[in-house]
């Protein structure tokens, strides 16, 4: 059992925080933070993971290449498949927490 507490980067630092990862036989899990200001885009991009983010505050546009689109607004969550490429829009100042698994 391992409990860690949950950080968020500060202003200064770099938009994100890991938290902790886990890796045993087939399985790779991590945990993080986000902090994204207003204005602030990621731009289009997959990732080798599967993603579930929960917006603790603040309000997202989330794109993928595919021509989806949707608003993400505070206590909601996301996932995304490893192979959808996605961009992000920060429309809020957003927090952010997300698990990336492997398959």
């Amino acid at each position: 059992m391992e409990v860690k507490e949950l950080i968020f980067p500060s202003e200064k630092d770099f938009y994100l925080k890991k938290i902790m990862r886990i890796q045993e036989k087939h399985l790779s899990i991590q945990c993080g933070s986000v902090r994204l200001m207003k204005g602030q885009i990621l731009p289009f991009k997959a990732l080798d993971f599967h993603e579930i983010s929960y917006l603790i505050s603040g309000k997202l546009e989330v794109s993928t290449k595919g021509g989806g689109s949707t608003i993400m607004n505070s206590g909601e969550l996301i996932y995304l498949n490893k192979e959808e490429v996605r961009k992000t829009e920060t429309l809020e100042d957003s927090k952010i927490l997300y698990f990336l698994f492997s398959d």
